[in-house]
């Protein structure tokens, strides 16, 4: 019997909940967080050249809020979504650590709880393949977006074969010792069905899926990304930013 849609995404906020305190410690070993911000700066100049002065920003998925206090601390204006209680908790205390403001929320990524609109840039970072309708997700942060608003996404293949084969094998311990690759199968092996792309998403879907959902001449900006960061059987992290076809 398959799950529902809202169960899925149930299970999925249990998990990283669950993932929370360890993913802040991944977090905080980031060696590549100046890349980001060069990732993000490159996007910004070039998907909204006509906008001075803050921008609007929404980042769905938030978790820790990487993507939100990157942008916080360049100076926008920041509503952060994120449905997992324990990753909104650490998220609220690396914004007040930093000494910025964001107005976090608890929701979903899709659907959206009611954040208003006219948001100039919507970021997902690493969220794409949890999500049980991409496609209708893509619509429906078009629909918070001011005409000529963009998004920034960030993604790869995350769960491959290989990488399933050396978790069954050796299990995969986070950065903070956490026992997190037989806990990951144990939550998602379940929700696979639910999820589309529960193997991850490489660029050429995800520009595919930008320009199916409204989304112009997807921009490829990984090139500025540390690579370290990810491990080493992790296919085709990527980043890509496009605008809005008006």
């Amino acid at each position: 019997m398959s799950l529902s849609s809202q169960m899925v995404r149930e299970r999925v906020r249990q998990y990283w909940d669950w993932r929370a305190e360890s993913f802040r410690a991944d977090i905080a070993a980031t060696p590549d967080r100046d890349a980001w911000l060069a990732v993000y700066a490159n996007a910004v100049e070039r998907l909204l050249p006509d906008r001075s002065g803050p921008l609007r920003v929404l980042d769905v998925g938030t978790g820790t809020g990487f993507v939100a206090l990157a942008f916080a601390e360049l100076g926008h204006e920041v509503v952060a979504v994120e449905p997992a209680q324990q990753m909104r908790e650490i998220a609220a205390k690396e914004f007040a650590d930093a000494g910025v403001r964001v107005d976090l929320r608890a929701g979903y990524a899709h659907p959206l709880p009611d954040v208003g609109t006219g948001f100039d840039l919507v970021t997902c970072r690493n969220v794409l393949w949890t999500l049980t309708d991409p496609a209708a997700a893509l619509r429906d942060w078009r629909g918070v977006l001011r005409p000529g608003g963009a998004v920034l996404l960030s993604d790869g293949m995350w769960n491959t074969w290989r990488q399933e084969v050396r978790l069954l094998r050796t299990g995969w311990r986070s950065r903070a010792d956490a026992p997190v690759g037989w806990r990951f199968l144990a939550a998602y092996l379940r929700l696979r069905r639910g999820l589309p792309y529960y193997r991850g998403i490489d660029h050429t879907r995800a520009r595919r899926l930008l320009r199916a959902s409204g989304y112009q001449d997807p921009l490829r900006l990984d090139h500025l990304m540390d690579r370290g960061y990810y491990e080493p059987e992790t296919i085709d992290a990527h980043c890509l930013a496009a605008a809005w076809a008006r």
